[in-house]
């Protein structure tokens, strides 16, 4: 791509976009005054229609109030597109805390505002818009915004984010950014009422919040629907002169930035919004007033007259060939699947198909090491619900909601364990994440962790391989693997569709890899090397015979296959997996010191095993007499 220089184009166009809002008012006044003429009328039949004796007072307060909406308007713009933003209740996106999918964004914007030699806008996420949009305002370079909504960064991967935001730089760089901030404060003065009707409606049901129940209510609903329904025409008028001025120029930008970014990016973003649950519609009050500055509609699409033409019109207007109705039927099985590029093989995205899995290695290889884990995880454990219920940073909320920021935040996670309070600098991983973890309470890591589990599920299976060995060399390399990471590799293992299936075993058959299992349970006890052997030793006769214990007098330390261990064990009958985690409970808790590294072992020991966890802790507790703060 060629690097190009531009020139903001001033005033482009606006004395023809002026005229034309003039005439709206006009026309808007003109059918108000006729309107109320025809009341007037009604009650003395010698007033006119057209110019009666409200006429006078009642074009003054129109008029009055149209200025004070558009003088009311550029003072809200004195920041340019900063004062939009501010407006709208955006907040703004910054390389120290933002999530995975808002720095690919930054890194998008700046790396086009590099190519284009402007200065980098500014971007703002519309935090409660799950609708795939966007939108550029300002009058000059220096406060010119870009304005993406959450679901864009929620559901567009890097390419088709890619699109979106060449498609706002294309508006920058021929002058229509700054166009439309100006249309949109002409056109205000026509948008006011339908703004303030629906605000009071509101107050009649809401206050903070909050279902609103007074005598009231009635008052404000219907004072706001009248001064909605008096708005509304002035609504309609200027919808009707944005579509018959500005209709026919999303084919052109589509096409410009076509031609600007010399691939099929932009495309890719339309076929993402096509198959979105939710489109490309805002929900906000302020949608109209903002329908033209938008990537695509913002309105619903069963309005009249909407600025942009559809998803499948603006497809076949840059690529005829892929608008064909059995492919769009394909499309939209793709509507439930995680975020990967829509031109792989739609074979790869049957929801029918299950991969399963056996890596080329064990994995992970577990040593029983005698090395302690740290001190600090030496603590009490926490119900489940308070875990559950526990504030947590609202980055990490945020990426929570996406598919790459459960990832993100499964690895900072795993690192943390690993090493502890000190994170490579070389590390790929979040330093904004790491940072909100390492502030949290450690003991809700796991919790966390398995919640975001379920975000990560419906990957390619080449890809959901490399994201599982890439959490495997982590857990790895210090070349000791605790069982919790290998109990949550497994639960990983589970949510990507990669787990070996199971075959039935006798309780004789798997007695080595019980053994080994309870090395591994003795260890993440964390009692000394003496106590250990005895402790092992009266384990180990409650289910091998006098014979038996002579072969495993010793403990091993030569890594085992963990994964293999469990899927073994999984196999046998109901009755023998009981018996096993009764002893497993015993390895445990014999020194009747509680740790939430145990607490979380058992949890996910119940899990692999095929119990329910919740049921099982409360067994648990019962029978051993424990409680859990």
């Amino acid at each position: 791509m060629g690097r190009v220089g531009y020139n903001f184009i001033k005033n482009k166009n606006m004395f023809w976009s002026a005229f034309i809002c003039a005439v709206a008012i006009v026309l808007t006044l003109v059918i108000i005054n006729t309107i109320v003429g025809l009341l007037v009328f009604y009650v003395d039949s010698s007033q006119s229609i057209y110019w009666h004796v409200l006429s006078p007072y009642l074009i003054l307060l129109l008029l009055l109030i149209i200025s004070i909406s558009i003088l009311y308007e550029f003072y809200i713009f004195r920041m340019g597109g900063h004062s939009l933003a501010k407006q709208f209740g955006t907040r703004r996106l910054t390389l120290m805390e933002s999530i995975p999918e808002e720095s690919v964004a930054l890194k998008i914007t700046e790396q086009l505002a590099s190519t284009f030699l402007i200065e980098t806008p500014a971007l703002y996420v519309l935090p409660y818009e799950v609708g795939v949009n966007a939108l550029t305002a300002g009058f000059y370079p220096r406060d010119t915004v870009i304005i993406l909504t959450w679901g864009a960064l929620q559901n567009l991967d890097e390419i088709e984010l890619y699109g979106l935001l060449s498609h706002e730089f294309n508006k920058i760089l021929s002058g229509e950014a700054a166009e439309n901030t100006r249309l949109k404060i002409l056109y205000s003065g026509l948008t006011t009422f339908s703004q303030w009707g629906s605000k009071i409606a509101k107050r009649g049901f809401y206050r903070n919040g909050y279902v609103r129940e007074n005598k009231f209510e009635t008052v404000f609903v219907a004072i706001g629907a009248i001064i909605w329904l008096v708005g509304s025409l002035g609504l309609l008028i200027s919808r009707f002169i944005k579509f018959i001025t500005l209709g026919g120029r999303t084919y052109k930008n589509d096409q410009k930035t076509k031609r600007l970014i010399q691939n099929d990016a932009n495309i890719q973003t339309l076929l993402r919004i096509y198959v979105h649950h939710s489109g490309s519609q805002i929900h906000s009050e302020y949608a109209e007033a903002i329908s033209h500055m938008c990537f695509a509609n913002a309105l619903s699409p069963q309005n009249w007259m909407n600025i942009h033409p559809t998803i499948e019109q603006r497809i076949f207007e840059l690529n005829p060939n892929m608008i064909q109705d059995l492919q769009l039927e394909n499309l939209k099985k793709l509507k439930n699947q995680p975020l990967f590029s829509l031109f792989r093989s739609l074979e790869e995205v049957s929801p029918d198909v299950v991969v399963h899995w056996s890596s080329p290695q064990p994995l992970p290889l577990l040593r029983l090491s005698p090395i302690s884990f740290a001190i600090k995880d030496a603590i009490k454990p926490l119900k489940a619900e308070i875990r559950e219920n526990w504030r947590r940073p609202e980055l990490i909320e945020r990426a929570m909601q996406t598919a790459t920021g459960s990832r993100e935040v499964m690895v900072a996670i795993l690192m943390i364990r690993q090493y502890r309070e000190f994170i490579p600098t070389e590390a790929e991983v979040s330093r904004a994440i790491v940072d909100s973890l390492l502030h949290l309470d450690g003991r809700v890591h796991i919790s966390i962790f398995k919640q975001a589990c379920k975000n990560i599920g419906g990957m390619p299976a080449t890809i959901a391989r490399q994201f599982l060995m890439k959490l495997a060399k982590i857990i790895q390399e210090d070349g000791e693997i605790g069982l919790l990471d290998a109990l949550l590799l497994e639960r990983v293992k589970f949510e990507l569709n990669l787990m070996p299936i199971h075959t039935a075993t006798a309780l004789e058959d798997v007695k080595p890899s019980i053994v080994r299992l309870i090395d591994a349970l003795l260890h993440v006890q964390q009692i000394n090397s003496d106590n250990q052997l005895e402790v092992r030793e009266l384990i180990l006769t409650r289910i091998l015979s006098p014979k038996e214990l002579d072969l495993y007098s010793d403990i091993s330390d030569e890594p085992i296959d963990l994964a293999e261990i469990l899927n073994d064990i999984a196999g046998l009958l109901l009755r023998d997996r009981f018996s096993i985690l009764a002893v497993a409970e015993i390895c445990l808790w014999n020194d009747r010191v509680i740790t939430q590294d145990e607490l979380d072992v058992l949890e996910l020991l119940y899990w692999r095993l095929g119990f329910e966890t919740a049921e099982m802790i409360d067994l648990m507790q019962k029978k051993n007499s424990l409680t859990i703060i």
